[in-house]
């Protein structure tokens, strides 16, 4: 009976000295618990988004180098990965100093496709101790089977893997481990999670959510193990806190600052900060320009006291706030130029409402270089965080139609007929989403928490067709 070391790292795409640190250390804990292999998720040492940095010549051979000095921190318990080269994806077994390439690649169409990787383990009598192959039904039977899926986390991406997983370890008898990284890599949210079922389709055991972690998952199924995962509004929570927290530090900012007065969201956010990163710096700045009511700067003013963020009243002259959206942009612009001064992190609590129904907070959004609340509409924040945001009564009709148009990417003709009343509206948002689609793709970037491989993403990208 094999036991066998699960291990879920966060890395940062490059730094490969950090994310070295962190497979050691999560490898020698499975160690401890008596583990005979240990299982990392593909790409744990390079990073998983790299972008155009793993086309350059000293990102590879850093990452050659780097596959050498972690196969020399491995004893006899081999450790499992996955590297890309100019293939695809190549699974490494690490053990006693040496790499064992294997067999199994994963082509790099394969991360276009929307099935999940399956190899499968072997046991063998050779240097390594084990094997990784290709796997299919007519394949000798394995030792496990382990499943590498990539891409971002999104609403029922987990609910709908651990399905697939528990009906591949039915169909085949065999214990099936899926195994993902976790934490923020930019913009993107790893969701973590792995996982692990018996041959019989009974739970195994699960790490931790969007967090590091390790364990050594025995065969036979543990007593009194909970099984289901967070639900859909818990998990959502976990990763507006999570991507923020991850997306601040991991930029290497020891501050950041946000507008108190931007949008409806800006107070939710500053909750959300203080809950995530309480020793982070947070500047809030109060602008004072005309037509904000002064019982508006009192409240910010409150709030930052309360939250304990430091107060910044910002002054913009009348003629620059008054003549139109080209002045606008031009004092976001200022605030901006004083965050680079203050080595802040400009953040905006901009949402998809906001960025669909008032194009002239669009330059405030491009001013910013993080909208953790892009993707969600302000009455879907109103649910998930009660008590911190209170939307206008207009905003949840306005939120519908939108919701209509965008993420059920409803025609406007048959929309307007059922909302005879509100034709005008919805013609109106219609031609607002196709004439600033242009500028949309230019925005920061934003925590993805809903693209579907396949769709569009909304609320920033619209292509509606009447």
């Amino acid at each position: 009976m094999l036991k066998t070391g699960l291990i879920q790292p966060e890395t940062i795409p490059g730094n490969f000295p950090r994310n070295l640190r962190t497979i050691v250390e999560l490898y020698r804990s499975c160690l401890d618990g008596g583990a005979e292999l240990v299982l990392c998720p593909p790409l744990a040492l390079s990073g998983m988004h790299t972008g155009e940095l793993a086309l350059r010549g000293g990102f590879r051979s850093q990452h050659r180098a780097a596959l050498a000095y972690l196969a020399r921190e491995i004893t006899e318990v081999p450790l499992l990965l996955g590297a890309a080269d100019a293939e695809g994806l190549r699974f490494h077994l690490l053990r006693n100093g040496r790499s064992f390439p294997q067999e199994a690649v994963i082509p790099h169409s394969a991360f276009c496709a929307g099935s999940v990787p399956v190899s499968g383990v072997f046991r063998n009598t050779e240097d390594a101790g084990f094997s990784v192959l290709p796997w299919a039904s007519s394949s000798p039977a394995p030792c496990l089977l382990l499943r590498t899926p990539s891409g971002a986390w999104r609403e029922g991406l987990l609910e709908r893997e651990e399905q697939e997983e528990r009906r591949l370890a039915q169909a085949t008898g065999l214990l099936v481990f899926t195994s993902r990284l976790a934490g923020a890599e930019g913009p993107f949210l790893l969701p973590g999670a792995s996982s692990a079922w018996s041959g019989s389709g009974s739970f195994l055991g699960r790490l931790r959510l969007f967090e590091r972690d390790s364990a050594v998952i025995s065969p036979s199924p543990p007593a009194h193990q909970a099984f289901s995962l967070p639900a859909p509004e818990e998990q959502l929570r976990q990763a507006l806190r999570k991507g923020m927290a991850d997306f601040i530090l991991k930029t290497g900012h020891g501050s950041a600052c946000m507008n108190l007065l931007e949008s409806p969201s800006s107070p939710l956010l500053a909750h959300l900060l203080k809950e995530a990163l309480p020793s982070l710096k947070i500047t809030g700045l109060i602008p004072r320009l005309p037509g904000i009511p002064e019982r508006n700067l009192v409240r910010a003013k409150a709030l930052a006291d309360k939250l304990g963020i430091h107060a910044r009243e910002w002054t913009i002259p009348a003629n620059t706030a008054d003549e139109g959206p080209d002045e606008h942009f031009t004092a976001m612009w200022r605030m901006r130029q004083w965050a680079q001064e203050e080595g802040a992190l400009p953040l905006s609590a901009l949402n998809g409402t906001d960025l669909m129904t008032d194009s002239p907070l669009l330059p405030g959004a491009l001013a910013a270089d993080f909208m953790p609340l892009g993707d969600l509409y302000e009455t879907e924040l109103a649910e998930l965080f009660p008590g911190h945001l209170s939307p206008a009564p207009e905003a949840a009709i306005r939120d519908s139609l939108l919701a209509s148009l965008h993420r059920n990417h409803e025609s406007a003709t048959p929309l307007a007929e059922r909302f005879p009343e509100r034709e005008q509206e919805i013609r109106r948002l219609q031609r607002k989403g196709r004439a600033s689609e242009w500028i949309r793709r230019k925005l920061p970037p934003r925590l993805l928490l809903r693209s579907v491989p396949g769709e569009p993403e909304t609320p920033y990208v619209h292509r509606l067709m009447d």
